[in-house]
């Protein structure tokens, strides 16, 4: 009887394993059939998991030794096994994409670590300044690249699909801003060099631009003002380059009897503008713009927008103050230059006559100080102040006010002060308007301020107060509270990573796609291979 049941239990076990082996058999041979996935990541073991730099980064940041890599950033250099229908998009990644992460302008480390998301903008009524909450995590995944690998051999990294709400674009800018007339005084080598800037802002709009060579009549220089003019106009900016045409400054109140200086001053020349953009003005011009060479307007629609709440037909002189109480409490109440100071054509008409007669009598030597004084002894017109003009008075560290979410018409010291590469950043205004620096919280740790940077925040977004502006700029402290305040502390580096705009590429047409890269760069002086960390977001038109 025993030997009977063990048998019987033999001759079931038997049954059994005959039947997983078939079934074994027929997945195997299935398998051999399945059509390829699309856009597959790269075979080699490079793509991380799902969630990738959110609350799985390393904290704090561990110091490399040398020769040693990043956490999670091996990179394997064998060759895709590609799939069939991988051919024609392996041919764009590598004729489109990967040339421009290969670009030496955004100097990336020949190994990094590369994720990237396929934008789809939804238009519509946005309220632009409330953060938008995303559920699911920006960074989906990784991919570890070798930028000096064969591209063809490499399948294109995922593009995981993202639906954001933005505002609806701007309109066309085609000569629809003839009624502004700008007017800048500086040397040529800063004009010159500040050309592909103005040409973000200025190109195809029907504004002029007026600026006075303070170096032109410098024998040695020999400067071609024709030459500097062209350059402009081919760039489609209507500009007008001229020498001064002051030759020697003009004695103030406080420099009586002291020999005249040759050339004029640049700060004397600045105030002077106002007649040279006169000589320009057109019936149509309205308003009448003195600018710092490093003035900088995201998009001329929001400013216009802002310069109809005012009346161009009566005498009105708009602007900013400084950012800093004690610039203000030192230099007055006044439009500070820099964050751009607006003339109605009554008013300039109205000083013209008396503008050697103010610097003369002035004794203060900055070229906005001398337009406060004329104003005021010459008129009776009193500083309107507009919202989102910003004299930007700040040193350092400025990330703090780029993530705040604040709209600004106007951007001031970005290459002195402090850096920031604000063509680049603002090119998104070209896609969806006033999305410039909106922002929008993904899971449960990362901001992206658009077109500034993304931030992930080791303790969660949550616990971070996102109506302050973070202070990271130097000492900001009470002189700043009636601009910017209140403040919230500045974070250690060790307690979030941001990633910063490091390039952008691409159109606005239909079908085009714009691309922005932000790059949280490795320590060049720590790791002997340093693996930098790029997020590409790739705006579909």
């Amino acid at each position: 009887m025993m030997l009977a049941h063990q048998c019987s239990a033999r001759a079931y076990l038997a049954i059994l394993v005959a039947l997983l082996l078939s079934v074994l058999l027929l997945t195997a041979h299935r398998l051999q059939y399945v059509s390829a996935i699309p856009l597959p990541h790269l075979p080699d073991g490079g793509r991380n998991s799902p969630g990738a730099g959110q609350n799985d980064l390393q904290w704090p940041p561990t110091k490399e030794k040398p020769g040693a890599q990043t956490p999670n950033t091996q990179v394997d250099n064998s060759p895709a096994q590609g799939t069939p229908g991988d051919t024609e998009s392996a041919a764009k990644f590598c004729e489109r994409d990967w040339e421009f992460l290969r670009n030496t302008e955004l100097d990336l480390s020949e190994n990094i670590v590369y994720t990237r998301r396929c934008v789809k903008p939804v238009y519509g009524s946005v309220d632009r300044d409330v953060v938008a909450d995303v559920k699911e995590p920006l960074i989906a995944g990784t991919t570890n690249l070798n930028l000096k690998a064969d591209c063809s051999q490499l399948a294109p990294p995922p593009c995981e699909p993202l639906s954001l709400e933005v505002p609806a674009a701007y309109p066309p800018p085609q000569d629809q801003y003839g009624h502004l007339v700008f007017g800048i005084a500086s040397t040529f080598e800063r004009v010159q060099e500040s050309l592909p800037v103005f040409a973000h802002w200025l190109a195809g709009t029907g504004a002029q631009l007026v600026a006075v060579i303070s170096d032109a009549d410098d024998g040695f220089l020999k400067h071609d003002l024709r030459g500097l003019q062209k350059q402009y106009r081919d760039q489609k900016i209507n500009a007008t380059i001229i020498a001064p045409k002051l030759k020697e400054a003009l004695p103030r109140k406080n420099t009586m009897g002291e020999k005249p200086r040759k050339p004029a001053p640049v700060e004397q020349l600045h105030f002077l503008l106002i007649r040279d953009m006169l000589d320009v003005s057109t019936p149509q011009t309205q308003w009448l713009g003195v600018l710092d060479d490093d003035t900088f307007f995201p998009a001329l629609h929001p400013l216009t927008l802002a310069l109809r709440q005012h009346d161009h037909t009566r005498p009105m002189w708009l602007g900013a103050l400084a950012d800093n109480w004690i610039s203000v409490k030192i230099w007055g109440f006044m439009a500070y230059g820099g964050a751009g100071t607006f003339l109605s054509v009554p008013l300039a008409k109205h000083l013209e006559p008396y503008l050697e007669t103010c610097a003369r009598e002035t004794e203060i030597g900055t070229g906005d100080g001398m337009l406060r004084d004329c104003v005021y002894a010459r008129s009776t017109t009193k500083l309107t102040l507009v919202d989102g003009l910003y004299q930007h008075d700040i040193r350092g560290d400025a990330s703090g006010f780029f993530e705040s979410g604040r709209r600004a018409l106007s951007i001031h010291h970005w290459k002195s002060w402090y850096h920031a590469p604000v063509a680049k950043m603002a090119a998104v205004t070209g896609l969806c308007g006033d999305c410039f620096l909106q922002r929008w919280r993904f899971g449960t740790d990362t901001l992206l301020a658009n077109g500034y940077s993304i931030t992930v925040y080791r303790e969660g977004i949550k616990s971070i107060d996102l109506d302050r502006m973070e202070g990271t700029f130097d000492e900001p402290d009470a002189r700043f509270d009636f601009i910017y305040g209140p403040f919230r502390p500045r974070l250690a580096d060790d307690q979030k990573k941001s990633y910063r705009l490091a390039g952008v590429y691409g159109g606005f047409g239909k079908g085009d796609r714009f691309r922005q890269v932000y790059v949280h760069r490795a320590n060049r002086d720590e790791a002997a291979q340093p693996v930098d960390e790029v997020i590409e977001l790739v705006w579909e038109v």
